[in-house]
């Protein structure tokens, strides 16, 4: 079209036309860009430890064996981190995040990529990656994907969750003293291989999904951030979840009873022990899902300057999803029951005064 017209009409109107038609494209190529920012941080360090797997500052121990060496592994070690973050920005109201890490490296060692060669696809990882949305004209605001995840907290941080998890976030803001926040978060699913050979009900019943609503309040030197939390647990949940399997395993012999801990976040050997916690062979049980409560009522009072005074209380509860056997005083024989429900209150307080 442009050609014809430019047949048609004299040479200054037709280098006029075209100089339009560029100007038009430009505009819109601008407004249809998306603009990347990179940004990371790259950490090495070194150091000198005295005290993993032998007494501190000893050289040599006696026992039945005789007289020998204390030390079990090294006392220097080398090592880095590099975390890469991606944001592409699309617009005012539209932008996602992509954050990878690559590490922690110790140099030399084979697995980490970090030996001779340095070739290794085990140490990348994805720590984040979500979009952010505002609806236009509207103070509400929307997260979704893996990102960070820090619940409601005044006195030395979360004792509920500060963790990464797949989640949608929506927040509004009705003035400058009041917010809502509600989210949906999925942190385990998928997870369970099944049981037996065939790996029956292989990602059955194995989800953990929760849902929280936050309301942050700001009222004359006082912040208050009252929320609570509701979710549901299924009994495949946390088997496969961070988990070493053995020949002892319930994988191997569908008969024996669930190897996995009351929490399922600790390995089990391949007797069925769990160090430290005492905990054997956690049996089946007849629910579906377990429900699972948690709430806060943090408190931060900033009207009494140069005085800071900040509280914390949580309260917790999840339903029991089957009895365990536990030993008493690490001691194989003496072995009583134990139930996997778990409820408690926890409260923290932190005073400061600034003295400049």
């Amino acid at each position: 079209m442009t050609f014809l017209l430019c047949n048609a009409l004299s040479r200054t109107r037709c280098l006029i036309l075209l100089l339009a038609v560029l100007l038009n494209l430009s505009a819109m190529s601008e407004a249809n860009a998306v603009d990347f920012q990179i940004k990371g941080q790259w950490l090495v360090g070194f150091g000198l430890n005295e005290g993993i797997g032998y007494p501190y500052l000893v050289n040599k121990i006696r026992d039945n064996s005789g007289k020998h060496a204390a030390r079990t592994n090294d006392t220097f070690a080398a090592s880095q981190r590099v975390r890469l973050w991606l944001d592409a920005n699309a617009s005012e109201s539209l932008f996602g995040t992509v954050h990878f890490e690559i590490g922690d490296q110790n140099w030399g060692n084979n697995a980490q990529g970090a030996a001779l060669g340095a070739d290794s696809s085990n140490v990348i990882e994805l720590k984040h990656a979500y979009l952010d949305w505002q609806v236009p004209n509207a103070n509400l605001r929307t997260r979704m994907g893996i990102q960070p995840i820090t619940f409601p907290n005044k006195a030395g941080g979360s004792a509920i969750m500060d963790a990464d998890s797949a989640a949608v976030v929506a927040s509004y803001r009705f003035n400058d003293n009041a917010a809502l926040t509600a989210m949906w978060l999925r942190p385990i699913n998928d997870n369970f291989v099944g049981r037996g050979i065939s790996g029956t009900n292989s990602n059955y019943l194995d989800n953990i999904d929760l849902f929280a609503l936050t309301l942050p309040l700001e009222i004359d030197g006082f912040e208050i951030i009252p929320w609570a939390m509701y979710g549901i647990l299924g009994k495949n949940a946390l088997e496969g979840y961070n988990s070493i399997t053995g020949p002892y395993s319930r994988y191997d012999n569908p008969d024996q009873p669930n190897w996995w801990s009351a929490d399922g976040v600790l390995n089990h050997t391949l007797n069925g022990v769990y160090p430290g916690f005492n905990v054997q062979r956690t049996g089946n049980t007849g629910n579906g899902y377990g429900n699972m409560f948690f709430a806060g009522l943090p408190l931060g009072i900033t009207t009494l300057d140069p005085w800071n005074i900040e509280f914390d209380i949580n309260y917790g509860y999840v339903e029991g999803m089957g009895r365990f056997d536990v030993m008493k005083r690490n001691n194989p024989a003496e072995i009583t029951r134990g139930g996997t429900e778990r409820q408690g209150w926890l409260a923290k307080a932190q005073v400061e005064y600034k003295t400049n």
